[in-house]
């Protein structure tokens, strides 16, 4: 486009030599009609002008040198310059003969030598009078019959002819012989004359002809020449049009191509900056995202830690109870029944506050959950004082009741929740009271089905001012005098307390007076309900020749798992290994299997793939696990188990589901707040009905399983064997819970969980074995102890 506008804006050099040689053309015919006025014998300025409008015309040509049509036209300008040039030369002859006057003088001269002679002789003959006689001759002027051609050649005017005279001397006689030669001499100056004046028309005629051939050929030639210049300049303005609308079109491009630019520009910009307002929006976003999830997580951490805190509270309470009358049984030679009732209502306790620790949603949340069960309100007002009755009497606190119930008995409602604000309140007043009392008082309002009940907690121990009233509610808070008596408190009690109360719509007050002991009220709201209908036993009715195949690679599972299934008359089939039930035939009598998930051949989820089309559709198969969180239990589902059963798992647990077939109990491992390791038989005492002999096999198995398993772990750790370091701990988690040591099961569980993505043993890894390691070892011998014993 450049190139095209500086093309256009240069000068034109071929319209320049046009314009220039029409000037000149113009400029000869001036300087023609010059030469022939004041130099008619002098042809150089004229032809050498010529020869410069040659050389221009040469010039012209070479600048059309690809032009073959102006080539043609400027070599007939050059033509006609020449055919110009021989008319002008042919003019300026004939002008000079006409202007020549020597004819005229030759005419002249001879009639004064007429007249001479006739006068000698006339002086020989008369002599007579003289009379001179001048004689005036003036040629007459001829009209101007110039052409227009001539009229423009010549500038002035001609000049008038002048007059000459023929001065003679003539002797007149009167006599009569000189009459005779006077009108002879009169005929030969006539006949003079008219010779004259004819030679002087004729040349006049010729030069007035030639001088029209002159205008005429003069006019044709520069009006051919010009209107060949005029097409030579046609055309160069054509070019110039031409080279203009191309510039035109050029510069309508550039200036479509550079709008077209600058949109694309401006759009790219917007773009650009649409993305970046988009990415500063996105950058925001995520920011206040960020933000967002780390307030978020700060208040999961909170609630955490809030609940973790809650549940180490709330465990400390039925555990105390589960201590005392485990030592009280210890003492005793044979076991009361109320004691062991006890236990079990403390463990059940236990049992439903650790379940909840698997809940992550209620971890995250901060929040509890309601069920709606029907109970016995008697009995488990029981259960309480049961369970708070050890502490009270070691502290010789009268632990008193007034329950003014009447005929209610069963309620709907949530009783684990109920058990754990009684427990709280009274495990509290016990606490913090060193003498006197503990009163525990239940009395109701009944208004339709609604059951208003007021339960209130009255103690004799220190109290608390109004001003620690207020705050007594809040998370972590103790009155200064409660804080000093009873140092392992957490000042969670009552936070829970109020949580659970406020969760159900109910209130709760308190009253203390520094000194004078405390009183709180809790105002809840149940339903009345009937008498559940006794259940009936739920030993499995298994039709004749049906089996259970259980697979473990923990031979105590096996074990417990056989003295459960042989006492209720189930026939069943043992697996240790993978490979070995892969081997054996599937019968049709096969109906259930419980499968362990991780073993050392394969996992328990790859043998189901495996087994899964050889079975029958009707076979259901559980697996039976040490530790499964919810969201692994929904993956099991998905992947075709028919329920999980979870260790330690309890008989009736394993019989509801054998009779069901579609239950999926789930029990999770017990956690402890002791670091102290302990063994409790109770648990394999009532699996195994009191058969001592089948509780020894199964205490000795555990004891040598237990102790080649500390050899592969330490056997693992030296050879960096995550895979086999993890299974071991797995086995041996679920084996310590199965054989009753929950501290330390829970200890192996938190093991296991760190292994997890583990490529090798790390030096933290190897540091928590080493310390499990000897209370394994402690407990191998608490069961020896008890064997022996």
């Amino acid at each position: 486009m450049l190139n095209t506008v500086a093309n256009i804006s240069a000068p034109n050099e071929r319209l320049r030599i046009v314009h220039k040689l029409a000037g000149n053309i113009s400029a000869m015919d001036q300087l023609q009609k010059k030469q022939a006025i004041s130099d008619p014998g002098d042809y150089d300025k004229f032809f050498a002008q010529s020869k410069q409008l040659r050389a221009v015309l040469d010039t012209l040509k070479a600048l059309y040198g690809n032009d073959s049509v102006q080539q043609v036209r400027i070599a007939t300008v050059n033509a006609l310059l020449t055919a110009r040039d021989e008319q002008f030369v042919n003019y300026l002859k004939v002008r000079e003969q006409l202007v020549n006057d020597g004819v005229i003088q030759r005419q002249v001269k001879r009639v004064n030598a007429l007249v001479a002679k006739n006068a000698k002789k006339v002086d020989s003959t008369v002599v007579t009078s003289e009379q001179k006689t001048l004689t005036t001759t003036v040629v007459p002027q001829e009209e101007d019959s110039r052409g227009f051609l001539r009229k423009l050649f010549k500038r002035k005017k001609p000049e008038e002819a002048k007059p000459f005279q023929i001065v003679s001397e003539e002797n007149v006689k009167r006599d009569t012989v000189n009459i005779i030669n006077d009108v002879k001499i009169a005929k030969d100056v006539n006949r003079s004359l008219l010779v004259i004046q004819n030679a002087q028309k004729l040349k006049s005629q010729a030069f007035i002809e030639k001088e029209g051939e002159l205008a005429n050929a003069n006019t044709k030639l520069i009006g051919e020449m010009l209107n060949i210049l005029r097409k030579v300049e046609d055309e160069a303005v054509n070019q110039i049009e031409k080279s203009s609308f191309r510039a035109k079109a050029v510069v309508n491009t550039g200036i479509s191509r550079i709008s077209t630019i600058m949109l694309v520009f401006f759009g790219i910009t917007i773009i650009l900056l649409y993305l970046i307002l988009t990415d500063i929006t996105k950058s925001i976003r995520y920011r206040k995202a960020l933000e967002a999830a780390r307030d978020e997580a700060e208040f999961h951490g909170r609630a955490k830690q809030r609940f973790l805190s809650n549940m180490s509270h709330e465990i400390r309470t039925p555990l105390q109870s589960i201590i005392g009358y485990a030592e009280l049984i210890k003492q005793q030679i044979y076991p009361q029944r109320k004691d062991i009732d006890a236990i079990y209502y403390s463990s059940e306790h236990l049992l439903q506050i650790v379940n909840e620790v698997l809940d992550y949603n209620r971890i995250v949340s901060g929040k509890f959950t309601f069920s709606e069960d029907t109970f016995s309100l008697k009995g488990l007002l029981k259960e309480v004082i049961m369970i708070l009755k050890p502490q009270a009497e070691k502290k010789n606190l009268q632990l008193n009741t007034d329950f003014q119930l009447g005929d209610i008995d069963y309620i709907s409602g949530d009783a684990f929740r109920l058990r754990q604000i009684l427990l709280n309140l009274v495990g509290n007043a016990v606490k913090f009271t060193a003498e006197g009392e503990v009163l525990l008082t239940v009395y109701f309002k009944r208004k339709g089905e609604d059951l208003h009940f007021t339960f209130n907690v009255t103690d004799t121990g220190v109290g608390f001012t109004e001003e620690e009233g207020a705050h007594i509610f809040g998370e972590f808070e103790q009155s200064e005098t409660t804080a000093s008596m009873a140092k392992e408190g957490s000042g969670l009690g009552l936070t829970i307390v109020k949580a659970l109360v406020d969760g159900q719509g109910g209130r709760i007050y308190a009253k203390s007076k520094k000194g004078q002991g405390s009183s709180f009220m809790v105002y809840l709201r149940f339903k009345y309900a009937a008498a559940p209908v006794e259940e009936k036993s739920l030993t499995p009715k298994l039709e004749n020749g049906m089996e259970v195949w259980v697979i473990d690679d923990d031979k105590l599972i096996l074990e417990l798992c056989g003295l459960l299934l042989q006492r209720h008359e189930i026939k069943y089939r043992a697996f240790d290994s993978p490979r070995e039930m892969l081997e054996t035939p599937v019968t049709p009598a096969v109906k259930y299997i419980l499968m362990d998930l991780r073993m050392p051949e394969m996992s328990g989820s790859a043998l189901f793939k495996l087994m899964k089309p050889k079975l029958n559709p009707d076979v259901k198969v559980y697996s039976v696990t040490a530790q499964v969180l919810p969201e692994e239990r929904a993956k099991l589902m998905e992947m075709g188990f028919d329920g999980v059963v979870m260790k330690p798992f309890r008989e009736q647990e394993l019989l509801t589901l054998l009779k069901a077939g579609e239950s999926q109990p789930q029990l999770s491992p017990m956690s402890v707040a002791s670091p102290d390791i302990t063994f409790d038989p109770s648990y394999l005492e009532k699996m195994t009905f009191g058969d001592e002999e089948q509780l020894f096999k199964i205490l000795r198995r555990f004891s040598e399983d237990c102790l080649q398993d500390i050899d592969d772990l330490k056997a693992s750790i030296d050879s960096n064997n995550v895979s086999q370091f993890s299974l071991l701990v797995h086995r041996l988690a679920g084996r310590i819970a199965q054989i009753g040591s929950g501290e330390l099961a829970a200890d192996f569980r938190k093991l296991e969980i760190e292994v997890m993505g583990c490529t090798e043993i790390n030096p933290k890894l190897k540091a928590s074995a080493d310390r499990l390691i000897p209370g394994l070892y402690y407990l191998v011998d608490l069961v020896n102890d008890y064997s022996i014993s």
